[in-house]
């Protein structure tokens, strides 16, 4: 080898030392990426390896003709009252034929789309969102781009549907005009999958037309999210996470150094937010989303600011258990605030627990130039400047607080249930006491009617003559009175005619329950109880004869009988229990009894 390619390889080894050097700083651990990027560092976002906390907006720019023409107006009033990151929508598909709004009319025979047909991309609607990306950088912002939408405001997944040949996802006739049943096919379908992947590569591998900057190499973009809002029924997540798992590796191949969201908007049961959880801990997302909105979504029992306190501590214990940040993606309260609390104070009480429960960002919904707008905050009249003033001061409150870490009861494991409610009798109440029976051959036997229930937690709860329920996780117990008499017992036997709580978008053939019988505490094992067949009940029965037990038992001691679904369990859908069904033949037997032998 010459001197002069022994100089050149020497060169060449120089400069790709450098290379992977440069790369290592943009990629290397401890949540130092490229630099200026929002990256991730555990449950933290990080820039240039530093905490980045953030109030921030969603903002409407992308589809009005006025918060079009107000573009530059808006992204500068949302950084004079301290918004570090706005979400807008990169999406929008169809055009005045095609699936219609359900809501939102002002784009109404759609105009502003970014694709109008499959083969068809409205070049002028991305140009706008390249001029939407300049202006943010030009006022210190970054930005969220939000790829699809399920609902039918901007086309979203029943276009897509439409596009590969499916008909009736958009359905007025269901809630939201959507019929989900259908809509599931978007995450399954191969012509619906390579449409959405063909919009993902057109933004992710896009060059600036104002700036020249591509898209993957812009530190403006904050990151992306998926969809938003993806809906699932339940029992179908494997479906929604195999595309989940599949888009956001596809993303990454094509923009690997952005943020990725799934786009889920949230959990409201223990069941749900296990899958949340295996979303998020999916190897390309890289932080986690929730919405909530008090005053819509009631089954999130957001009623107070004290209960939203609770909701967000929840639902940040979750992510800081798999090591990811998470965003409030949307939160918002009208003008009129929501039970008893005003709009100014909702708003401080989402920040304030947002800031103190660890939260990396809160993105309200929707900083707006019109006043007219439903859940707006406007910048175009001095209405909302209170909540405006709560803005400015949470920016504040974040910033000041960006190194502080999680209270530490949020990282313990007591957070695995969104909510429960109670309620109890008192024990010595002749309503909770059982019929009793010495029989002949010397057992004992217990019988209660569901309504004696003594105590009962659950995410929901219900009932009414000769039924209980409780909806999820958590229990239902009974209790044995206390005898005078002592005795040899040999077994304790607990029967009961137990049964699932369905949730309301699930099939009874999917459904099933596994509840836990506990005998003053002592873990009696579990039965895994699916749907019954009216004409034929099920009986699950538990034969204990645990030495705990049977002692107490023997001493003629008082002690509880629990029907529980713990939060660990594999199948979370509730207890019901109820009389036996007409015509059931065995109606001298008790919906739950307990026999001492």
């Amino acid at each position: 080898m010459s001197r002069k390619q022994l100089l050149f390889a020497a060169f060449a080894l120089i400069a790709g030392a450098a290379v992977l050097f440069a790369i290592s700083n943009w990629r290397g651990a401890g949540g130092r990426g490229r630099p200026a990027f929002v990256q991730t560092d555990g449950p933290r976002l990080v820039i240039d390896g530093k905490p980045f906390r953030f109030v921030g907006a969603n903002a409407a720019l992308m589809y009005r003709d006025d918060d079009r023409a107000r573009m530059p107006e808006t992204l500068r009033q949302a950084a004079r009252v301290g918004i570090k990151v706005v979400r807008v929508w990169a999406s929008g598909e169809g055009g005045p034929n095609d699936v219609k709004p359900i809501a939102d009319f002002n784009d109404w025979p759609r105009t502003h789309s970014f694709r109008s047909a499959p083969d068809k991309w409205n070049e002028a609607e991305l140009i706008f969102l390249d001029r939407v990306l300049v202006e943010a950088a030009r006022n210190g912002l970054r930005v969220q781009l939000c790829l699809a939408n399920w609902w039918r405001d901007t086309g979203g997944v029943t276009q897509y549907l439409r596009w590969a040949g499916i008909a009736g996802a958009d359905d007025d006739k269901y809630p939201f005009g959507i019929n989900n049943e259908k809509a599931m096919q978007f995450y399954s379908n191969e012509t619906a999958r390579r449409l959405y992947r063909e919009h993902v590569e057109k933004i992710a591998t896009r060059r600036n037309s104002v700036n020249g900057i591509l898209y993957r190499d812009d530190p403006t973009i904050f990151g992306y999210e998926l969809m938003n809002e993806a809906q699932c029924l339940t029992g179908r997540w494997a479906e929604r996470r195999a595309w989940m798992a599949e888009m956001s590796g596809y993303l990454k191949s094509l923009d690997p150094d952005h943020l990725i969201a799934p786009g889920e908007w949230g959990y409201r049961s223990a069941a749900e937010r296990r899958e949340w959880l295996i979303d998020h801990a999916l190897p390309n997302i890289d932080f986690c989303d929730v919405h909530n909105y008090p005053r819509d979504d009631t089954d999130s029992f957001v009623d107070s600011p004290k209960a939203l306190g609770e909701f967000i501590e929840n639902r940040v214990a979750a992510a800081y258990s798999i090591k990811k940040p998470l965003v409030l993606g949307e939160f918002g309260m009208s003008s009129d605030g929501y039970k008893g609390s005003t709009q100014v104070e909702w708003y401080r009480a989402y920040f304030e627990n947002a800031v103190q429960a660890g939260t990396s960002g809160a993105m309200f919904w929707i900083l707006t130039p019109d006043p007219a707008r439903g859940y707006g905050v406007t910048y175009s009249s001095p209405r909302d400047a209170g909540v405006l003033a709560e803005v400015t001061g949470a920016s504040h409150l974040f910033a000041s607080l960006a190194n502080a870490a999680p209270p530490p009861t949020l990282l313990e494991s007591g957070h695995l249930i969104p909510r429960q409610f109670a309620f109890a009798q008192a024990e010595n109440d002749r309503a909770v006491q059982p019929h009793l029976t010495f029989r002949q051959n010397g057992t004992i036997l217990y019988r209660f009617s569901p309504n004696t229930v003594v105590r009962g937690r659950f995410e929901k709860l219900g009932g009414g003559d000769g039924y209980v329920w409780g909806a999820g996780a958590g229990y239902f117990e009974y209790i044995i009175p206390g005898r005078t008499d002592h005795r040899r017992v040999g077994q304790i036997v607990v029967r009961a005619h137990l049964q699932p709580v369905l949730p309301v978008d699930a099939k009874p053939s999917w459904t099933q329950t596994r509840v836990t019988l506990f005998v003053n505490g002592t873990d009696c094992g579990s039965r895994l109880i699916p749907v019954e067949d009216p004409k034929a009940p099920l009986i699950q029965e538990w034969k204990i004869d645990a030495w705990s037990v049977r002692l107490r038992a023997a001493r003629g001691l008082p002690f509880v009988i629990r029907f529980a679904v713990t939060p660990e369990s594999d199948w979370l859908y509730g207890v019901n229990i109820s009389n036996w069904p007409l015509g059931y033949e065995s109606h001298d037997a008790a919906p739950v009894e307990v026999e001492i032998d």
